[in-house]
């Protein structure tokens, strides 16, 4: 399951900034895992990446994999990320990262219970280009991004058509995420009601998680012309597959290889939750 949203609701996110890269990310996420044997459906693009168009399409990969336990369940996100106040109390710094879906944000709580429709042994690989983290959503200073635009200098399709003249960040300006927050205020309580303290910390989730993200909770991920910059790394360490055939490649060293190509501004994380897996974290990537 592959998402993009280059725009939002003007409704639901009133002057939301609009994004360059990411639905050239779902596509290329798409295109790596169909090559590699996933059972693909379209990327769900712009208007179609509803908050109910990504949960059904979650619900319904949890029902096929109980049915095959063992099995593998992609997901991944790019678009802006937000951050709203916590309800339930499971966040250290009193805050809920989001995704901003078109028409409403996604909670990470509301992920979290999702996680938990899946059967022991399923293995649910999470790639997420967004940015996290609301303590850097007043924006990005000069010398920020002066470090991303050093980082790029000389890779990939972006950087050799200098697009990194003028970086993009895929977070929510403060004013615009305030308004966004009051506009979706009530969905959002109503389903962290909902979740209620279930969802702390990994709790109940017996699936193997893993979460491969664009940069760290206080850093910002930055948006290219082509893709961003995490997902032009990622497609860069990949190689159109090549990267499986070097020795003992595994999680751990393809996500190492990502690092070493970005700024350490922005520091993609490896982050597993639920069940416990290392023979997960130590296959191939996009292995079935």
């Amino acid at each position: 399951m592959t998402i993009g949203l280059n725009r939002l609701s003007p409704t639901a996110y009133p002057g939301a900034p609009p994004l360059r890269g990411a639905v050239n990310d779902a596509r290329d996420v798409f295109d790596i895992a169909r090559l590699q044997g996933f059972e693909c459906k379209s990327p769900l693009l712009d208007e179609a990446a509803t908050a109910s168009a990504v949960i059904s399409g979650i619900e319904d990969a949890a029902r096929e994999l109980r049915q095959s336990p063992g099995g593998i369940f992609l997901i991944q996100y790019a678009g802006h990320g937000c951050q709203v106040p916590d309800r339930n109390s499971d966040e250290p710094d009193g805050l809920d990262e989001t995704w901003c879906l078109y028409d409403r944000m996604l909670l990470d709580d509301e992920l979290g219970r999702l996680w938990t429709r899946f059967p022991r042994g399923t293995r649910i690989l999470m790639i997420s280009d967004s940015c996290h983290s609301g303590s850097v959503a007043r924006g990005a200073d000069d010398a920020f991004v002066a470090a991303v635009q050093r980082a790029g200098a000389g890779r990939g399709d972006d950087d050799k058509e200098k697009i990194l003249k003028e970086v993009v960040f895929r977070y929510l300006p403060s004013e615009v995420a305030m308004a966004a927050y009051q506009q979706q205020r009530t969905v959002l309580n109503g389903v962290s009601d909902t979740v209620g303290s279930r969802e702390m910390d990994d709790q109940g989730i017996e699936a193997s998680v893993l979460l491969l993200s664009g940069c760290q909770d206080n850093q910002l991920s930055a948006d290219l012309h082509r893709n961003g910059l995490f997902t032009s790394r990622l497609k860069e360490v990949w190689n159109d597959g090549k990267f499986n055939r070097i020795q003992r490649p595994n999680y751990r060293s393809f996500h190492s290889a990502i690092v070493s190509r970005m700024p350490m501004t922005q520091c993609p994380n490896f982050y597993p939750i639920g069940e416990p897996n290392i023979a997960f974290w130590m296959q191939k990537p996009f292995t079935i």
